[in-house]
């Protein structure tokens, strides 16, 4: 049986690419993870508005796109095929049900900005339902059409190439894993020719309704850009009440066009330079998988197995320029509200992670320095955070609250302004508060947005002050 460490040394050798593939699934966890934490954000920074919930669930579904190749860093051999069993599950039904019902979101788009000719689909009452009904409904119809032919697997089955078998210039041998061993695994084996070294891959057959579902997501999305592409510009020609129904980021817009993009272009490669390479013949996973393991292999197909393997990172690639540029458009545009509930997750999670940090370092150096258990290092080290907590939270507040501006409408600047004038002497009197809550009540400001704003001032003014 193959060790875990033989597994990722054939992983990372030559003939892998020096694990190319490890390093995209590794990038894909961490969009999938990125993209998870932007929805969480959203979603605690106005838990109450319908758009706000929306936006958090698609965030979700374009995360799970960039999840193909996550689970291919596992252990991806038939001796783990127990865990495979779960894997597998996981790999496919996220993955699709991502696609299908992000299509359903983004046919809701003018629900939540709001488009001239569909205006009447801008309704409160359809807010309030849609953000979970499309992805309920789609979710439902995913596991519809699952189990239906021409969307499940039927068939699979592990290609084993051992060490005795590449000494006797044997064929690769072929292990049931469900199903039937079916004539198309048959002529893979015999196309890839004698063991040239021991390996050990799943070979399954490639429902054609799966490649459809791949295949028309681009085309939705590119329906969905223009959407969102109407609302902004019908936005920018009236006044701001009416923006805010509207999308009115160009960050937003062009973080989804930049996905759109690499999506398109991750197709074209695969539907118009593969069979230019390849004589016309369109390419799929079994083909790449001859490229990759047979013997034999030219100078053009090791070309091809790089650009195959090269085109698994467009689309984790373009998802996380989309969370870049919608990270771009809440600091910038203070879309969704999460400025500031972003400036507070900031300080918490680099302070957290300093300190785990910290408590790692303290570990090791307790270990090789003192060679005394590493769990007294870790709780020196604790302790000494504890200790220093507060005043390194005053300090990362300040660094954030530079790095990380508060934005706001302008209704709440010409309070702000109110506000700026009212503090000059650092004292707000019974009159000038007066006039100050008149003028909230006239902007249709609320106490709790009234108080963030006062809040935000006092700060930027103690900061100032320990400048000094």
């Amino acid at each position: 049986m193959m060790t875990i460490g033989e597994y990722y040394t054939r992983r990372f050798s030559s003939e892998a690419l020096f694990g190319f593939s490890a390093i995209i699934s590794i990038f894909s966890i961490v969009v999938l993870l990125w993209m998870i934490g932007l929805s969480y954000l959203v979603i605690r920074a106005d838990t109450s508005k319908p758009e706000n919930r929306f936006m958090a669930i698609l965030l979700v579904c374009e995360g799970f796109k960039a999840s193909w190749v996550v689970a291919d860093l596992f252990l991806y051999s038939s001796p783990w095929q127990g865990l495979w069993e779960t894997l597998w599950w996981a790999k496919i039904n996220f993955f699709f049900a991502a696609h299908v019902v992000s299509w359903l979101l983004y046919f809701s788009f003018p629900i939540y900005y709001r488009i001239e000719s569909l205006s009447f689909l801008h309704r409160p009452q359809l807010q309030q339902h849609a953000w979970y009904l499309a992805p309920t409904i789609g979710l439902l119809f995913w596991m519809y059409i699952s189990p239906q032919d021409g969307f499940r697997f039927e068939n699979s089955a592990w290609m084993i190439c051992t060490q005795a078998a590449v000494d006797q210039g044997a064929l690769p041998t072929l292990q049931s894993w469900w199903g039937e061993i079916t004539p198309a695994m048959i002529e893979r084996a015999e196309a890839i020719g004698p063991c040239s070294r021991p390996y050990d891959f799943q070979v399954v057959d490639e429902p054609s309704g799966l490649w459809t579902i791949a295949l028309t997501s681009p085309l939705i999305s590119v329906f969905a850009l223009l959407l969102l592409r109407s609302s902004m510009k019908q936005g920018e020609k009236l006044d701001h009440v009416d923006q805010k129904s509207r999308l009115t980021s160009r960050s937003l817009y062009i973080g989804f066009l930049g996905k759109v993009t690499g999506q398109m272009a991750y197709f074209a490669t695969l539907l118009v330079v593969f069979p230019l390479l390849n004589g016309g013949e369109f390419v799929d996973f079994a083909q790449n998988t001859i490229w990759q393991y047979s013997g034999d292999t030219t100078s053009r197909e090791r070309l091809m197995y790089f650009l195959w393997t090269f085109t698994l990172l467009f689309t984790p690639l373009a998802i996380a320029f989309e969370a870049m540029m919608f990270v771009h458009a809440s600091l910038k545009d203070t879309v969704f509200g999460i400025d500031e509930n972003l400036r507070k997750t900031f300080g918490t999670a680099l302070f957290t992670s300093a300190g785990v940090v910290l408590f790692i370092v303290g570990c090791e150096l307790m270990e090789s320095a003192l060679n005394l258990p590493g769990v007294y290092g870790g709780l020196v080290i604790g302790v000494g955070v504890l200790v220093v907590r507060k005043p390194v939270l005053t300090f990362i507040d300040g660094f954030s609250t530079r790095l990380i501006p508060s934005g706001y409408s302008e209704q709440e600047t010409a309070y702000l302004n109110a506000y700026i004038a009212a503090m000059e002497d650092r004292i707000v009197t019974a009159e000038e508060r007066r006039l100050l809550d008149m003028l909230a009540t006239s902007h249709s400001l609320d106490a709790k947005r009234v108080q963030e704003i006062e809040t935000a001032y006092d700060a930027s003014l103690e900061l100032d002050s320990e400048e000094e």
